[in-house]
């Protein structure tokens, strides 16, 4: 958007430099891009964003140079030019498309003598970047400027049977422009059209059809406001952009309509001469009216930082012609944050300080089961097993032997009446939703175990779908060694107890009673190695060694021990359960290594909850590094060694303040459990 402050003085006072205008301008929020010239010749260069469609005109940036400035608009009265003859006489308007033109208005001027605009329109035109073509069209270019309300002109006599109807066409057409271009348009297109056909495409573009000519007497001069979202389609569809297009899409001001073909009307008059019609047609059935909205001076301190007094902000919004509402020329302003911006603008990007965003550590508050979710992964992938994420369908054939010994006999029958099954599966080995997890790990082995990979434990936690119901289960498989052969250790097979073991892990991670198992037989498992998993009495799942049978049609070998378990009880038994954390201390940690001969028959779990106990809040750490027994030490003794961290939160602890403490620990170890420091 170009404008000379020659011409911006007709609307405001600008006593202001041009350097210190540009600079206001751009803090306000209308960056100046360029200036050209000096003093009252400065012609400045605007970067309008496309929520400001106010600002495409002078008028809107009088209002922001007035509001800048704290100096009133200079604003003339738009008187309509008295006339002769009805227009009823002329034009017959109509609009049956009420939604992409809320309002028209038309008023005819006869006897105009076309020809060049007066010199001073022909240079402010030209200062704007607007090439002048004759003196009517000039002038709907004038007032478009200066208003920012685009106006069309057609020639009288092109117009069948006097009549002018807003409307789509209803099939494609084609349809040449002002441009001399043919345009290939759809029915979603809004058009001007006569008693025959399309005159013009609505607030886009005229048709070369109904053009203003070197011998045209007598002219309709055209005021509407169409919908910005129609305008906006159509001439991104058409790759089609005008002043007028650029003005409507962004939104124009409906109450402005009724100005701006007043002063239209005079200056073509002026400039063309003519005599106008005796009064005009305005069809605008839904007026526009200015829109309430609530805005408390705690949201514009709790956005912007800063803290205004109602008197202020009042003051502030009111230079902007916000007085109390929100004026139909600003339909940017939908929301308290959008006054809260024009706050900000005109108070000042400038006067509001920088702060450091603050950041809360805090945790979002999330379902019960959530943590315990968290807590079981984090559980089993400590323990060495991988877990897993399949598809949620499988095959009848995969779950036949599972389901099988787990529903009652007299609710399954091979056909899976209690089956989920898809109407449109993917494959004929994703029939249907799977009514177990095992058989998705046991797909999931049975590939990596085809790839060379030995030693696997794999774990799921997702949901099953039988009968209506979609519980969350736990599902677990492993195969192979628990740990793989190294210097000092046996390697291991995992057996029943690996399995056992994890899941007692994962309950006290849980923090649960009652987690229990009973002997019991399945189809599925061999029966010397099987068992059923309880909680609180109730049976929960199974778990044990899969039979070779089944594994058979996996193809897979060796020995695998698999569980499946209902995880819905476990996480509402761990409700209370939550996940902490706490900083890491920003002073400096000192370490002591002890070692202990104690007796064979304690335990290295007994010897570190004795240090645990000795405690004063000092102790951050206690690992074993050695295990000694033999040579210098009694048959029924063992050497333990371990390394102590010492750290306080709080402060850095001195050495003698941590050997004072050590020595303490080694009497309480002394005393409590019979211990001896090694020399």
């Amino acid at each position: 958007m170009k404008f000379s402050i020659d011409w911006l003085k007709e609307f405001v006072p600008v006593p202001l430099k041009v350097l210190e205008l540009s600079h206001r301008l751009t803090m306000q929020g209308l960056e100046v891009e360029h200036i050209e010239g000096e003093g009252e010749k400065a012609v400045f260069t605007l970067g309008i964003t496309p929520n400001r469609g106010d600002c495409l005109s002078l008028l809107g940036l009088a209002r922001e140079v007035s509001a800048l400035q704290g100096k009133p608009l200079v604003l003339k009265p738009k008187i309509p030019p008295k006339g002769q003859t009805p227009i009823k006489n002329f034009l017959k308007v109509s609009i049956p498309d009420r939604k992409g033109c809320p309002r028209y208005m038309a008023r005819v001027v006869q006897g105009v003598r076309i020809g060049p605009s007066p010199d001073w329109m022909q240079k402010r035109l030209a200062s704007v970047g607007l090439k002048a073509i004759n003196n009517v069209v000039d002038c709907t270019n004038y007032v478009m400027w200066e208003l920012g309300q685009p106006l069309h002109a057609f020639d009288y006599r092109f117009l069948k049977e006097g009549r002018i109807v807003v409307r789509p066409e209803p099939r494609p057409f084609k349809f040449v422009t002002l441009d001399g271009v043919e345009r290939a348009c759809l029915p979603s297109d809004l058009f001007i059209c006569d008693g025959e056909g399309p005159v013009a495409l609505a607030g886009i573009m005229g048709g070369a059809n109904s053009e203003v000519r070197d011998d045209t007497e007598t002219v309709v001069l055209e005021a509407a406001y169409f919908d910005p979202k129609r305008i906006h389609a159509t001439s991104k569809r058409l790759q089609l952009t005008s002043e007028s297009s650029r003005r409507f899409e962004r939104g124009v001001d409906p109450n402005n309509t009724a100005n701006a073909l007043h002063r239209l009307t005079a200056l073509i008059v002026e400039t063309a001469g003519g005599t106008p019609s005796q009064d005009w047609t305005d069809i605008y059935p839904k007026k526009s009216v200015p829109r309430k909205m609530m805005l408390s001076p705690g949201e514009v301190k709790r956005i912007l930082g800063v803290s205004l007094s109602p008197k202020e902000i009042k003051k502030t919004l009111s230079l902007l012609g916000l007085n109390g509402s929100i004026p139909t020329f600003r339909p940017d302003i939908s929301r308290a944050i959008d006054l809260v911006e024009e706050v900000a603008r005109l108070h000042g990007y400038d006067k509001i300080p920088e702060t450091l965003p603050k950041i809360g550590m805090n945790l979002p508050i999330q379902p019960r089961e959530a943590f315990a979710k968290e807590i079981t992964a984090e559980t089993l992938t400590g323990l060495g097993y991988t877990e897993c994420c399949h598809l949620s369908f499988t095959s009848p054939k995969k779950t036949v032997p599972f389901t099988r010994s787990l529903t009652p006999r007299e609710n399954h029958e091979e056909s899976g009446s209690s089956w989920v099954t898809l109407s449109n599966p993917l494959s004929e080995e994703h029939t249907i939703l799977r009514p177990v997890l095992i058989s998705s790990l046991l797909d999931a082995l049975a590939f990596n175990q085809h790839r060379q990979r030995k030693d696997i434990r794999f774990f799921e936690l997702k949901k099953i779908f039988c009968e209506g119901k979609e519980p969350l289960h736990l599902g677990m498989a492993a195969t192979g060694e628990e740990w793989p052969q190294q210097w000092g250790l046996k390697p291991k097979k995992i057996d029943l107890f690996s399995i056992k073991g994890a899941l007692s892990q994962l309950a006290r991670a849980l923090r649960l009673d009652g987690l229990g198992f009973e002997q019991e037989s399945f189809d599925f498992l061999v029966p010397t190695a099987s068992c059923s998993v309880l909680f609180q009495g109730e049976k929960i799942g199974w778990m044990g060694l899969i039979d070779s049978a089944v594994l058979k049609s996996w193809e897979i070998e060796g020995d695998v021990f698999a569980a499946e378990i209902d995880w819905e009880p476990l996480s509402l038994g761990s409700e209370s359960v939550a996940l902490r954390y706490k900083p890491l201390s920003k002073y400096p940690f000192i370490e002591r290594d002890i070692a202990l001969v104690v007796d064979n028959s304690l335990t290295v779990q007994k010897t570190e909850q004795s240090i645990w106990a000795m405690d004063n809040g000092w102790i951050k750490k206690v690992q074993l590094f050695d295990l000694f027994k033999g040579e210098n030490l009694p048959r029924d003794k063992k050497s333990l060694a371990f390394n102590i961290r010492y750290a306080s939160f709080e402060r850095t602890l001195t050495n003698e303040e941590v050997n004072e403490a050590h020595q303490r620990l080694i009497t309480h170890l002394e005393r409590e459990i019979g211990a001896i420091l090694r020399k």
